[in-house]
């Protein structure tokens, strides 16, 4: 799916069909919609009688393989499955469940030697998408690098990434940048209402608490992530004063990439009010941020922001949750304990 506010780089990305880059770096924000942008681009790219713009026909037999996820041409990059030790006799061993792991492992890059190093099944070129492409560990991204650097004959190469400074810079030279924005907030809102059915309050309210991400922001329709994004952030609206043990209780079996990243945002619009400015993901709190932003001051924001972008970086597999949490909690505490 092509959503509206990418509609003018979908077009021009089209317009390149025959002369395009091997390989190109799709980047923006995340919850803009980057991932089904590069399998529609995938899809056009493969399919056999392609519409008068370049874009897919949804008909013929390479675009039922790929509905199918069966394109002998295609081949999608993601964080493996690390499958459970075998037993004896190669049994699974029980009690332990297949995990999903954050990294795309060397393992993952090197099968795609044979694939590149052949022509393609239906005379075509090939597609090796990689989603997200920041999650390429360090053995993987160097793997990778001489495949994009010889890469086989009508091979092309979609790396997906909200994140491009987290790839290594070989790997960002040898691609084509495709920058996608973000809508503008009236255009998302407009978008987020015909989706959900939703005011045109309540909808402008989602966006700004997703960082004006529309994809995210519709996640709110769902009344359980609402309920617990509003936990959340009653939580954190309430301290300094809620003593730190009652505040991790009520955030307890919250999953740490929820809070964090909410906090994360709290944070920065304590920053923007304490210079002066509006809040940006949170503009129905603003009476508090503004009150408690002039209660402490910006170094001592800084270094809760610093803090916490430090926890952040363990939140997919914290040790202890509950004492991630807790530390969390009282780094906010101690940026107004002066």
């Amino acid at each position: 799916m092509i959503y509206p506010w990418l509609e003018s780089a979908w077009q021009a990305v089209l317009a390149q069909r025959d002369r395009s880059h091997h390989a190109l770096l799709v980047h923006g924000p995340a919850g803009i919609g980057k991932s089904d942008f590069a399998a529609e681009l995938a899809s056009a790219w493969l399919c056999e009688s392609p519409a008068a713009d370049g874009s897919a026909c949804g008909r013929c037999a390479a675009c039922g393989w790929i509905a199918h996820d069966s394109h002998p041409d295609l081949r999608v990059l993601s964080p493996a499955v690390e499958e459970a030790a075998e037993g004896a006799e190669g049994a699974p061993r029980t009690g332990r469940a297949s995990a999903a792991s954050t990294d795309i492992r060397i393992d993952q890059v090197r099968a795609l030697e044979r694939f590149v190093g052949v022509g393609g099944h239906r005379g075509g070129c090939k597609v090796v998408r990689i989603d997200p492409a920041d999650a390429l560990n360090v053995a993987a991204a160097n793997a990778l690098l001489k495949t994009l650097e010889e890469p086989g004959a009508g091979t092309r190469f979609l790396l997906v990434t909200h994140r491009p400074d987290a790839l290594p810079a070989t790997i960002r030279s040898r691609c084509l940048a495709v920058p996608l924005p973000l809508p503008a907030p009236a255009a998302a809102i407009d978008w987020l209402v015909a989706q959900t059915g939703a005011e045109r309050a309540q909808a402008a309210q989602w966006l700004a608490a997703a960082g004006g991400a529309p994809l995210r922001a519709r996640a709110f329709a769902d009344p359980a992530t609402a309920s617990t994004h509003r936990l959340v952030v009653e939580t954190l609206s309430s301290l300094p004063e809620t003593p730190v043990v009652r505040a991790a209780d009520a955030l307890a079996g919250i999953e740490p990439s929820l809070w964090v990243g909410t906090l994360q945002s709290w944070i920065a619009d304590l920053q923007r009010c304490r210079v002066g400015a509006e809040p940006r993901f949170f503009p129905e709190r603003a009476a508090r941020l503004r009150t408690l932003s002039q209660q402490t001051s910006l170094p001592a924001l800084d270094r809760l922001a610093c803090g916490i972008a430090t926890l952040a970086r363990a939140v997919d597999h914290p040790l202890n949750p509950r004492l991630m949490l807790e530390d969390a909690l009282l780094r906010v505490r101690a940026a107004w304990a002066g």
